[in-house]
């Protein structure tokens, strides 16, 4: 797993990329928070190293095993550690904030449109993935590892202890609206919802420029 390392003082925010990206769609977010003396850690994700083709033998368990190595390798770097992600990177985070308290120097967890229910449609789909990887030379494996996943942090959204914010985009073409909601609504810890006004499942410039304020501003709120 190789990662980037943006070094500052005490407060560090692990940024994990989503299905199919890579560090560098985090790195706008490490080099602004760098700008405010926080350090981050941004990891690569198994799989990722040479898409599509690294993607054909990667379990859910490696992801797993991805969040908690770069939160032990950020963990002892700095004192304080929030962790975030966009999409599979959100519900890496959200599995993290179900492992780890304040006593273990987890302060929070910040998560963009973060993957915790599939909709009907990807469920078929990937129940039938077997098909695709026969007739389009597809492997099936990463989405039934996405699957995983997502299932596996979904069972355990109320052993969340630390604040969680959520920013979640109105237009999200992959993930509904409706379903950060729900993710806000079983969480039982102190929680925020930040809705993107028309933005897509990757926000935008403009709007990673609001999600880093609002971020900064409720990090601030909670140290």
């Amino acid at each position: 797993m190789s990662s980037i390392l943006l070094k500052s003082r005490s407060l560090g925010v692990l940024l994990i990329h989503g299905f199919t990206s890579s560090p560098e769609q985090m790195l706008p977010y490490a080099q602004e928070l760098n700008k405010y003396g926080i350090t981050c850690l941004l990891p690569r994700l198994s799989g990722h190293e040479n898409l599509p083709d690294s993607l054909a033998h990667v379990k859910a368990e490696d992801w797993l095993q991805d969040a908690e190595n770069g939160f032990n390798q950020l963990r002892n770097e700095v004192e304080n550690v929030v962790i975030a992600g966009h999409s599979l990177g959100g519900t890496l985070a959200l599995y993290l904030a179900q492992h780890h308290t304040k006593e273990d120097g987890l302060i929070a967890a910040g998560v963009i449109n973060p993957a915790v229910r599939l909709t009907p449609e990807q469920r078929r789909a990937i129940t039938f993935s077997r098909f695709y990887e026969k007739k389009l030379g597809m492997s099936a494996k990463p989405f039934q590892a996405l699957r995983k996943t997502i299932d596996t942090v979904r069972g355990k959204l109320k052993q969340v202890e630390v604040p969680v914010i959520i920013f979640a985009s109105s237009e999200d073409e992959l993930i509904p609206h409706s379903y950060q909601q729900w993710l806000f609504d079983q969480l039982t810890t102190t929680k925020f919802f930040i809705t993107l006004p028309q933005e897509g499942h990757s926000p935008t410039p403009e709007a990673a420029e609001v999600i880093i304020k609002t971020f900064l501003v409720l990090i601030d709120s909670l140290m």
